[in-house]
């Protein structure tokens, strides 16, 4: 019997195994370059802009000398303290109005027999997608104290020397236009945590004689309490880091908070940056503190249902309530779709809106303008479109890889790539624009006015989206095609881009417009960074209020919602679309009992 030597130079195993050792060389050193570039990226992205925030923030403006004194000036300064417990209360007015209003309207959606449950459910996503300040541009129209067509109609009926009924210009407008625009957040976390709720526990509750009242209490609320809990978080971060609102509302006014106050330093001459930077690290402070809050308070209760597949809840009957539930389930599409909605289109169609409304004054006139006869307009819908496209594939591309080496544990401590991938989640879009101005408009660099450093900004600030939505895809995918793909000996890149990647699939697109859509509605992160020639539509908008052309700025806000809306309506088919393709390709392989330890 022979046996083949496996050192033998002229054995088949032997070339295999000449052939294969500069691959294994190989490795290592691919290896060190991808996690080279993740780390590098994450650097600038996220550690390089904050790390200049907080070093600002101890440079006196005048010398550029260290000094605590900007931080004395915060403390000692009435004008600096004001902003700070005017955003307090915003913040805790939003939060309260978007719990105490998305809650109950989450449980009606998803546990009662509500008439109509998808349309509302349609709608309160519709103002999800809203930009906040395109909706306080709407209730311009209806609220001004003196030009508000609700105060008109008001003046109408109670005489002409009546006072205003309604006068958004205020804080409690500002709260009301937060509120109803945050109340999206905690309706869709609550409604996703009861959708997906194991419902045999109450089943099981009721079966034993507990009434409805008392299996909510025992039951479905512990059950929910961590949505709860981080929608009013959410809800607080959106109230205290909003720019557009209280820059459309409250500054008219007089009324500062600490987003407008910080760009009213940008706005000086010369602009006081050290002092913006170190007046940004209250919100940091309270944003890091409420979420070391949630980890306190939910780190010790875990509230999980074990059980089998779970099945879709009795609805519980309303009764005689049905249709006034509606009726007030109605009301958040009403002051935050409906209203806001039709006074932008008719202003928009209107060549001058002080004319009232009248067939002479009807015109397409401010939409021709916007798309074809003003150039600035035209280059801002086109940035906004680039921008946002380029912003959110880098976002998806760096998170996605960024949860596959943690969700992998590819490399000794992963987990900080993880936490340095979350940390924008604490920083406001205004910080950040703040971070990303004070590291890359200066040598070498000197990214300002170039669309790179807004692309980079977005990317950064919504990279906490990419990277939780890529690990929650990977935690439904087994490692076991991967290990099998290696064994074959395919390299770790060839097995993510051909195993994983097309794994992932659909969720990667719907992870793609999640990020996409916030990016192309964000105004806070731009405010700092746009030139004219970079400006976006958000930007625009902003800019284009101030002169008090309202039907040019209705005609821009409508074509934007056009935009974001036309984006929400294609991602649900686009990625429905993806997935069958790919389920049907896979059916159609030989391999199919391969496919058993697929998620479906």
């Amino acid at each position: 019997m022979g046996v083949i030597s496996t050192d033998s130079p002229d054995s088949p195993d032997s070339a295999a195994a000449a052939t294969a050792r500069p691959a294994m060389a190989r490795v290592p050193l691919a290896r060190t370059l991808v996690f080279g570039a993740v780390a590098l990226l994450l650097f600038l992205l996220v550690v390089l802009p904050f790390g200049w925030v907080l070093n600002n923030s101890f440079h006196d403006d005048l010398t550029g000398a260290w000094t605590l004194s900007n931080y004395a000036r915060i403390f000692q300064s009435v004008d600096l303290l004001e902003p700070l417990f005017n955003s307090l209360l915003l913040a805790v007015a939003t939060a309260v109005i978007a719990v105490g209003i998305g809650v109950p309207l989450a449980w009606l959606v998803s546990r009662t027999d509500l008439p109509f449950r998808r349309t509302i459910r349609v709608l309160t996503l519709t103002a999800f997608v809203t930009p906040s300040f395109i909706g306080a541009t709407g209730w311009i129209l209806l609220a001004a104290p003196n030009s508000g067509w609700l105060n008109a109609l008001w003046r109408s009926l109670a005489g002409a020397e009546a006072g205003p009924l309604l006068n958004i210009y205020s804080m409690t407008g500002a709260i009301f236009i937060c509120g109803i625009y945050t109340v999206p957040y905690s309706f869709t976390m609550v409604s996703s945590a009861l959708d997906e709720m194991a419902v045999e526990l109450e089943d099981a509750a009721a079966t034993l004689g507990s009434g409805t009242l008392r299996t909510m209490l025992s039951i479905t609320i512990p059950l929910v309490t961590p949505a709860v809990i981080a929608s009013f978080i959410l809800s607080f971060i959106q109230g205290l880091t909003l720019f557009g609102v209280p820059a459309f509302l409250l500054t008219p006014t007089g009324i500062p908070v600490v987003t407008t106050k910080l760009a009213e330093f940008y706005q000086l001459f010369p602009p006081e940056i050290y002092m913006a930077a170190a007046y940004c690290m209250p919100l940091l402070l309270v944003t890091a503190m409420l979420f070391w809050m949630r980890r306190r308070i939910l780190g010790r209760k875990q509230f999980v249902t074990i059980s089998g597949k779970s099945r879709a809840g009795r609805r519980i009957a309303l009764g005689a309530a049905r249709w006034p539930a509606f009726g007030a389930a109605l009301l958040l599409p009403l002051v935050s779709v409906f209203l806001p909605y039709a006074a932008l289109l008719l202003v928009s169609l209107t060549r001058a809106w002080g004319q009232g409304l009248s067939w002479e004054n009807l015109s397409l006139h401010w939409y021709w303008w916007a798309l074809f006869g003003n150039s600035e307009t035209h280059t801002a819908i086109v940035n906004s479109l680039v921008f946002s496209t380029l912003a959110a594939t880098l976002c998806v591309m760096l998170g996605t890889v960024v949860a596959y080496i943690v969700e992998r544990r590819m490399v000794f401590g992963a987990s900080l790539f993880g936490a340095v991938a979350t940390v924008p989640i604490i920083i406001p879009g205004i910080v950040m624009s703040v971070g990303f101005f004070a590291a890359y408009t200066r040598a070498p660099l000197n990214l300002y006015g170039t669309p790179l450093l807004l692309v980079a900004a977005f990317a950064a600030t919504f990279l906490p989206i990419a990277y939780a939505h890529g690990g929650s895809i990977l935690k439904g995918i087994g490692p076991e095609l991967e290990r099998a793909a290696r064994s074959l000996g395919a390299g770790e890149g060839r097995t993510f881009l051909s195993i994983t990647i097309p794994l992932m699939g659909g969720g990667l697109l719907s992870g793609w417009f999640l990020v996409f859509i916030p990016i192309i509605r964000e105004l806070s992160v731009a405010v700092f960074l746009i030139t004219p020639k970079t400006n976006v539509m958000t930007t625009l908008i902003y800019n284009a209020k101030d002169g008090g052309n309202y039907e040019a700025v209705c005609a821009m806000s409508v074509l934007l919602l056009l935009i974001t809306l036309a984006l929400v309506a294609a991602a649900g088919p686009l990625t429905r679309l993806t997935t069958v393709r790919r389920t049907s390709r896979k059916s159609g392989r030989k391999t199919a009992p391969a496919e058993g330890v697929l998620p479906t």
